[in-house]
């Protein structure tokens, strides 16, 4: 092979129907180049695990990636919306989390971040009603994030009765 000869590149044929399809929207990224629902879940368990160590900017690149190849799952919103508020980034964490809740209302996760956002904004009338849902949606208190929900109820709780009392 002399040093000028390149590498021939493979074709790689992509019927044009798939193409259109990705463009017009009807099929996302990852069913575009054949990632299954359970390779997407496995890569975010990696991308949790990397959260959980302490690898924040890592997950968050990692779960960034999943919105990008299924931008219409929940979970991957709420995971980057949790990445983002680990690293300090709170307005894309309220966005990714308003995203999920737009896929999937009911997501608890996203709804105790939302809502913790919201209270430190110290707009305390939306945190309470994401708050609460997410306290309703598990009355039992199985989830760590409507745990964490519950005792940031009692805290906007017990602010009211201060005020409450301080006025009088």
């Amino acid at each position: 092979m002399s040093e000028n000869s390149q590498t021939p590149i493979p074709e790689i044929f992509i019927p044009k129907q798939m193409v259109e399809r990705l463009a017009l929207g009807e099929i996302t990224l990852a069913q575009f180049v054949g990632l299954d629902r359970n390779t997407l879940y496995a890569i975010a368990q990696i991308a949790h695990y990397l959260l959980d160590s302490g690898k924040v900017e890592r997950a968050r690149t990692i779960y960034e990636g999943l919105v990008s190849a299924d931008p219409f799952d929940s979970v991957f919103h709420c995971h980057l919306g949790a990445a983002c508020q680990k690293a300090g980034d709170i307005d894309k964490a309220f966005d990714a989390y308003s995203k999920a809740l737009k896929y999937n209302y009911a997501n608890v996760e996203a709804l105790a971040g939302r809502g913790e956002i919201h209270f430190t904004r110290g707009n305390l009338t939306a945190a309470v009603t994401d708050l609460q849902q997410a306290i309703e949606l598990d009355p039992t208190g199985k989830r760590p994030a409507s745990i964490r929900a519950r005792a940031i109820a009692i805290a906007i709780g017990e602010l009211a009765r201060q005020v409450s009392t301080s006025g009088n």
